[in-house]
């Protein structure tokens, strides 16, 4: 696809039209060179984020294709996209084709383009799809379940010269880019320590066996998982309210919870302003407390945790006391913090203290611009404006959360999530060590957790069989 770079970047950066440009004035930008994105998953976050935030840069993109295992969701998905083309964006008669196959979706050459937004143990498998056909990639956090997905589908997305953009949407969002520029230039001297908050989880969910509705293919959903769970729509996602929190979110083996869940979100920003998004940390230990699954609840993952991560002199100290964001704290005590505020993606998404601000600091002068910085991080303000701008640019490193960073930063939260497990029935939890170039612990027990899952025809190795690769010679770059 070859758009005008200087039209296409700047329309980008700017407020997207109400209405639909005449051809005549978009010109390399015309219908016939919008980028043409086909998403995966109609539930909370792809209607509530992803499909609204692609519908406000309309001029330069559209979404044409829609894939979900639940048909009443699949529909509801149809519907809004077409009427927000045809009703808002004023196209008549704007048609959206749908798959209850994903694997469809990639394969169509109507397609340039594939968001992944579906429950995490599903995210691998999708976004190899996608790859394999050649499309560019939105990946929703966390990047992968394991560590050895994630080691693939970055090593697939560098094979094929992918443009990737993983939603960790932070590094789009000006606090967390000064917080992070003004620690790397030295504003608070060597950092020497690094507070992470990430909520928690609360216990609930029912384990009470009930009918899988005929709208929902559940025994697919299930996929590389445990194919005789029992059916509850708390263990998957709502029938009546697309919006709600799913339970997958907080039920393993399906998601892994808070760890991975908001900490892909701010591990990821500890790391960039850390100056670390290519390596990790050399050690990981911790505690942590599990949800109680008495009285037929079922959501399992853990709740209060406590995690050391060593980066060389710096401790990065991740703890549910914390505020939700990222403290990055200097040799003399001074400090810098950064969260969101008041911006949501999700209503359920978890509220600050009500103390701290989007950016703060321990003194109003740190907060001061920067001077001539000798290290400037990469701008983006519209995440997704940043991923069409780099489709159009045919640049994989043009975004500003590629498939590398976003997997190094999701392999932290999955160390965590390891030290955790490792830590069960223990009272002083347990402790890995991490060689990030060789992406190993040095240890069986610890390394088997690092495995993609597989079941059957959900399997990594079986997708990168049919498109003629090997699973061994992809993992080895």
């Amino acid at each position: 696809m070859n758009l005008n770079r200087r039209s296409f970047i700047g329309t980008t950066a700017a407020a997207a039209f109400p209405y639909i440009i005449p051809t005549s004035v978009l010109g390399d930008s015309a219908p016939s060179k919008l980028v043409r994105v086909g998403i995966i998953g109609c539930g909370r976050i792809s209607r509530g984020f992803e499909i609204p935030n692609l519908m406000r840069l309309a001029e330069k993109c559209r979404i044409v294709a829609l894939s979900d295992l639940d048909s009443v969701r699949l529909a509801a998905g149809k519907e809004a996209v077409e009427h927000a083309y045809r009703k808002g964006k004023r196209i008549a008669g704007y048609t959206v084709a749908t798959y209850k196959d994903y694997r469809e979706l990639c394969a169509s050459p109507e397609v340039d383009a594939v968001m992944v937004c579906v429950p995490d143990f599903w995210h691998a498998l999708c976004a190899a799809e996608a790859l394999c056909n050649r499309k560019a990639l939105w990946l929703q956090k966390p990047f992968t379940q394991t560590i050895r997905e994630g080691r693939l589908i970055a090593n697939l997305a560098k094979r094929f010269n992918t443009v990737v953009q993983v939603g960790s949407q932070q590094r789009s969002a000006h606090q967390f880019r000064e917080a992070c520029e003004c620690a790397l230039n030295g504003r608070l001297g060597k950092v020497t320590r690094v507070e992470v908050g990430i909520s928690i989880d609360k216990a609930g969910g029912s384990s009470e066996v009930q009918p899988v509705p005929a709208n929902f293919d559940y025994a697919t959903w299930l996929g590389p998982t445990d194919p005789t769970a029992p059916y509850n729509e708390t263990r998957c996602h709502s029938q009546t309210q697309v919006y709600s929190r799913p339970g997958w979110i907080q039920m393993a083996p399906y998601g892994w919870g808070m760890i991975t869940n908001w900490g892909a979100h701010h591990m990821d920003i500890m790391q960039w302003g850390l100056g670390v998004t290519r390596s990790g940390p050399t050690k990981v230990e911790g505690t942590c407390e599990w949800m109680d699954t008495s009285g037929g609840k079922l959501w399992n993952v853990h709740t209060h945790y406590d995690l050391h991560y060593t980066y060389g002199k710096t401790d990065v100290h991740v703890c549910d006391k914390f505020p939700m964001g990222v403290k990055f704290v200097g040799e003399k005590g001074d400090w810098l913090y950064c969260q969101r505020g008041g911006g949501k993606v999700t209503p359920s998404d978890p509220k600050g203290d009500g103390k701290m601000g989007a950016f703060m600091a321990s003194d109003v002068k740190l907060l001061e611009p920067l001077v001539n910085p000798e290290v400037k991080l990469k701008v983006s303000n519209n995440h997704f404006g940043n991923w069409l701008e780099g489709i159009a640019l045919g640049d994989p490193n043009y975004t500003i959360n590629c498939a590398e960073a976003a997997h190094r930063s999701t392999a932290t939260c999955s160390l965590g999530h390891m030290v955790m497990e490792l830590g069960r029935g223990k009272k002083d939890g347990a402790g890995i060590a991490w060689d990030h170039k060789a992406e190993t612990t040095g240890k069986v027990e610890a390394d088997k957790l690092m495995e993609p899952f597989a079941r059957g025809k959900y399997n990594l190795s079986a997708v990168l069989k049919h498109y003629g690769f090997s699973y061994d010679s992809v993992m080895k770059g």
